[in-house]
């Protein structure tokens, strides 16, 4: 049976961690409820899951609004407000809607085709919680990973092995853990930062994880000839035959030749012989890297420490190993080369460009790779991003280690953690290449549960339509592309609110925006005061 189409009249409930309240919004953006409302009446039926509102205009009205799985008290009164752009009506529960009983019950209740296909009912109800999934993949074998828009599969081979990336801040966390003097455990603290960033690689077989992305060797990726794809990028779109994208032929066009490179290499332009004679020096310095281990091996110490002084008889080795290292090894040792999601102004480097990696059979965007030349990756290693990705198939599937990976959901993660470790609840969002202000955010509220619809006029189409509550962080957003006056003011603006400015790609902030477009309108107009911010919500 189908469900009535939806109505002008919208819903929002609305409830509050901790806080055994629940508020229900109704508006209509072409009435007045202060006006034209008259004789309102509220009828709560908890057996049928639906509120009833009714009141008198040139004839009776009646609004039926599907009530959430909560657990009411009904013994408390009703309580309802009138204003000019909506009706608010306040409920009284029995225990706030994330106590474990409150997630029990709805559990209980919830069945499996409400809950989405792949999603159990915990990641369905609760926060995303972006731990290491080190251990889960390991317990599974080989894997390989899936593109998640149309299930081409990503890998060569399966991967095997799989390696925590430590946080963007880990030199300081090594320093403020040892002590960073040469004396003792200073010299330690050198020591394990200098092993650590020399056994850094992306080896074929094996993957780096963080806590957005996965770091695949571009050897192991489908379709990753970063070399020639890239090149001809650049230098146009001519028309190529099949053979010869394949084998990675690339114009010139300063004098009309081609370049090709494969295993019988032909350098026919004298254009790009330093750029292939700098990428196989690289590639032979690579290899060498392949050849040492990924982990950290255990190191003995005591043979660096002398006992009449607690001094490091070494120091000035560990200047001249941190000297010696590669490029992409300092970048790595800078926090440059790490997560692909978002970047901190002091991990951003004008040596390192960010190139998008996208899906080679539907050009999805999949993530990105760090090149110090526009080429090929500085580290070999190609950065995917886990809400683009899965681990088996169908994706998102039950199987699938990744479904709960959402892009609204791991960005609310971080607006979270600045707010808790920065102490800062206003974001500014540039794009990575030209660092223009694209989006500002201010969080209002983090620990909100919501959910939204429209209203039916009878009572048989409400019966079909169920509602949950969903987590959510309600905030206020402004596009600043869309907003001249407030880009031409972000700098000065972002300078005195001391607000979190991060970098990320231009694709995932338009993403992010046209999120927090689509639920721009879940609450009345009035409640959103500022001028150029819109109220929205986003699902953490």
């Amino acid at each position: 049976m189908g469900t009535e189409k939806p109505r002008r009249w919208r819903f929002t409930w609305e409830t509050q961690s901790h806080i055994p309240i629940l508020k229900l919004f109704v508006f209509n953006p072409s009435v007045n409820p202060l006006a034209q409302c008259n004789d309102l009446k509220f009828d709560l039926h908890f057996e049928k899951s639906l509120l009833n509102i009714s009141w008198s205009e040139q004839a009776r009205v009646s609004l039926a609004v599907p009530l959430p799985r909560v657990l009411v008290d009904l013994e408390s009164p009703l309580n309802f407000r009138v204003s000019d752009d909506h009706i608010e009506v306040k409920l009284s529960l029995l225990l706030p809607v994330d106590h474990p009983i409150v997630s029990n019950f709805i559990s209980d209740l919830l069945p499996e085709d409400e809950v989405g296909a792949g999603d159990s009912t915990s990641d369905f109800l609760q926060p995303l919680s972006m731990d290491s999934d080190a251990k889960s993949l390991s317990s599974e074998g080989d894997v390989h990973f899936y593109c998640r828009t149309c299930s081409f599969q990503l890998t060569r081979r399966p991967i095997r092995s799989f390696l925590d990336m430590p946080s963007v801040n880990w030199t300081e966390a090594a320093d403020n853990w040892f002590g960073s003097c040469c004396c003792s455990f200073g010299g330690i603290s050198e020591r394990l930062v200098l092993n650590y960033v020399q056994s850094y690689a992306c080896v074929e077989g094996s993957c780096l994880l963080n806590n957005a992305s996965v770091i695949l060797c571009k050897d192991d990726v489908v379709g990753c000839q970063c070399v020639g794809s890239d090149l001809m990028r650049q230098h146009g779109d001519h028309k190529l035959s099949e053979d010869a994208i394949n084998l990675g032929v690339c114009h010139d066009e300063d004098d009309g030749s081609f370049l090709v490179h494969g295993n019988d290499a032909t350098l026919c332009s004298p254009r790009f012989k330093k750029e292939m004679n700098d990428y196989e020096e690289r590639k032979e310095d690579e290899q060498e890297i392949k050849n040492s281990s990924c982990a950290f091996h255990g190191h003995d110490f005591t043979d660096e420490v002398d006992p009449s002084n607690g001094c490091c008889t070494r120091s000035v080795s560990v200047s001249d190993g941190m000297a010696g290292l590669l490029a992409d090894q300092k970048s790595f040792l800078n926090g440059y080369l790490g997560n692909v999601f978002i970047f901190q102004s002091p991990a951003l480097s004008k040596e390192v460009e960010w190139i998008e990696f996208t899906c080679p059979q539907c050009s999805c965007l999949l993530g990105a790779y760090p090149s110090a030349n526009g080429l090929d990756p500085s580290d070999g290693g190609i950065r995917l991003l886990k809400c683009y990705i899965s681990t088996s198939l169908p994706v998102s599937s039950s199987g699938d280690l990744f479904r709960k990976y959402k892009l609204e959901k791991m960005f609310a993660n971080h607006l979270l953690e600045s707010a808790t470790n920065e102490l800062s609840f206003q974001t500014g969002i540039r794009d990575l290449k030209s660092g223009s202000m694209m989006m500002r955010i201010t969080i209002l509220n983090p620990d909100s549960w919501c959910c939204s619809g429209y209203c039916f006029e009878s009572y048989s189409a409400v019966l079909f339509q169920k509602v949950n509550l969903h987590p959510v962080i309600k905030v206020l957003f402004s596009n600043c592309c869309d907003n001249p006056e407030i880009m031409r003011n972000s700098d000065e603006g972002e300078t005195k609110r001391q607000a979190d400015e991060v970098f990320m790609l231009k694709p995932l902030i338009k993403e992010l925006i046209r999120c927090l477009d689509s639920t721009g309108d879940t609450f009345p107009s009035s409640f959103s005061s500022s001028r150029g911010f819109i109220l929205s919500s986003i699902h953490r």
